[in-house]
């Protein structure tokens, strides 16, 4: 019997970093001897994400160089007043002042995600569509180790919606389109989940089985006697007596 070595934590632990490492790759690095046959999980190191950082550098000026040849314009869009500091114009190439800007309105920044479901937007309607939509990378606020989030700006995703859609009206159409095939496919997938069933229970009893509520299809009332009455289900016999007054 081998017995297992203690793993020593190492220095600079911190229990925030710990927490924040997803569980797979926890309960990995728990079971191995050492890092090196941590299967590629290891700590991640100054080196390690100084390069992350040089990596989504680099892919946020490759993309930013597309529109570094547009000259900016004199004024401000909204105010019409001499166009001197815009982030959103260095960021976005959105012509507004940041006197002007509404970050909770119409420059409110949309992740890309928020984008695709929300407007119906793909792919191709972001990075191939002319021009290309300009975003900003930020890190993942989730966990650093996923990919950037790319935010857009609202103002120019809307632009891009009635180029795609034609309208803001045709897009919510669209949406409600979408939403009834959902429950369509939802109903199909259980009307099949319940046939398989059915047949389940055939083969393993040899009777026929009707799973569901019976909904009875009655005949014509037949008088009894005085003021009793009766009527037979086509269907099951059955038969209900009742009064009439």
């Amino acid at each position: 019997f081998k017995k297992k070595p203690i793993r020593m934590p190492k220095r600079g632990y911190n229990p925030s970093e710990e927490d924040s490492i997803p569980i797979v790759e926890k309960l990995y690095r728990e079971n191995q001897e050492s890092d090196f046959l941590g299967g590629g999980f290891c700590d991640d190191d100054d080196e390690v994400q100084e390069r992350r950082e040089q990596i989504s550098e680099i892919r946020q000026k490759r993309a930013d160089a597309a529109f570094s040849s547009q000259k900016a314009p004199d004024n401000c869009e909204k105010c019409d007043k001499e166009l001197m500091d815009s982030w959103l114009w260095q960021r976005y190439n959105c012509p507004v002042c940041d006197a002007c800007r509404d970050d909770k309105g119409e420059h409110k920044l949309l992740a890309r995600t928020e984008v695709k479901n929300a407007y119906l937007l793909k792919d191709c309607d972001l990075d191939l569509r002319k021009p290309a939509l300009r975003y900003w990378a930020k890190k993942n606020p989730h966990n650093p180790r996923y990919g950037d989030m790319k935010l857009y700006l609202k103002c120019q995703v809307e632009a891009r919606v009635l180029e795609v859609h034609g309208s803001l009206e045709d897009l919510e159409l669209k949406k409600e389109l979408r939403e009834q095939t959902k429950e369509v496919r939802s109903e199909k997938r259980f009307e099949k989940k319940l046939k398989d069933l059915r047949q389940q229970i055939r083969g393993t009893t040899g009777v026929k089985v009707d799973i569901g509520k019976h909904v009875h299809n009655f005949g014509p009332e037949t008088h009894v006697k005085e003021d009793t009455w009766k009527k037979t289900c086509r269907t099951c016999d059955y038969e209900e007596v009742f009064e009439k007054l």
